[in-house]
């Protein structure tokens, strides 16, 4: 192992991408590449000559930045919380630093760098990789499921499971402000992504006898563990609303969700709305 100077680690790092045949790693808790472009561009060619390339950065909800950063490349990122390693590695060679891959990092910041110099070592790095970043589910073939789940608008995609569950008449609408209005079951719906807060927002409309009964009714019909709901009166020309609202959630725009995100709240959407289809009913 070789320890490198600051003015030697990003030459080592392009090194490392543009030596890339089959595989390449990069583990990088923060990404921006905005004034980067010369390391955006090695990527993205990396990519577009079938390098496998997996790339870890850190799962938080501040992270934002990072994740949309790889998205843009074209790359699914795996998300690790509490990452605080940096390396990077291909099939034969790897480089071990303090660098993130910020554009900040790599022109104002004095990092020390440590490159690989044998199969054994890159081998270690693959292990470290195994053991302690890659889960199980990350490291099996993704399902077609998923994999339509990874890169489909989420409006169709919820669309297409209201359709199956809910109500197959059901018509998904995406706002300008980037809400989702739903019609079906004989109601109006939306869905939105609550700003700062990040939490979803479920709401439908109902009449004001129903909002009136909304407090009597509730444990009968608004009992998913994982909501919080409240009735919104309206007045003024407004509509009443039932409300539900979930966690914090790790972006605030639909696409941006974690794969996992977006598995539990279709779901959750669809029994939102047969709930307040019962409740209704039962007024």
């Amino acid at each position: 192992m070789k320890i490198l100077p600051p003015h030697k680690i990003s030459g080592a790092l392009f090194d490392v991408i543009h030596d890339a045949k089959q595989e390449l790693v990069l583990v990088s808790p923060y990404v921006n590449l905005t004034y980067w472009k010369q390391l955006a561009t090695a990527l993205t060619a990396a990519r577009d000559r079938n390098v496998r390339i997996t790339f870890y950065i850190r799962h938080e909800p501040s992270n934002l930045v990072s994740k949309e950063q790889v998205l843009s490349l074209g790359i699914t990122p795996q998300l690790v919380a509490n990452l605080h390693a940096k390396f990077y590695f291909n099939e034969t060679s790897g480089l071990i630093t303090s660098l993130n891959l910020l554009g900040v990092s790599n022109s104002n910041s004095i990092e020390i760098g440590s490159q690989l110099e044998t199969a054994e070592e890159v081998e270690e790095l693959r292990r470290f990789v195994k053991q302690y970043l890659a889960p199980q589910e990350l490291v099996k073939p993704q399902s077609e499921e998923d994999k339509y789940l990874s890169t489909a608008e989420f409006g169709q995609v919820l669309a297409d499971f209201l359709e199956g569950k809910v109500d197959g008449r059901c018509q998904v609408d995406e706002q300008r402000d980037g809400s989702l209005s739903i019609r079906a079951l004989r109601n109006t719906f939306t869905v939105r992504m609550e700003r700062p807060s990040q939490q979803l927002a479920i709401q439908a409309i109902v009449s004001g006898n129903e909002a009136e009964q909304f407090s009597a009714r509730r444990a009968q019909h608004f009992t998913a563990p994982t909501l919080q709901y409240d009735i919104q009166r309206g007045g003024k020309g407004y509509y009443d609303l039932i409300r539900a609202t979930t966690q914090p959630l790790s972006a605030p725009r639909f696409n941006a969700l974690t794969l996992l995100e977006k598995r539990l709240l279709l779901p959750q959407i669809a029994d939102f709305m047969l709930a307040v289809r019962a409740f209704k009913s039962a007024c």
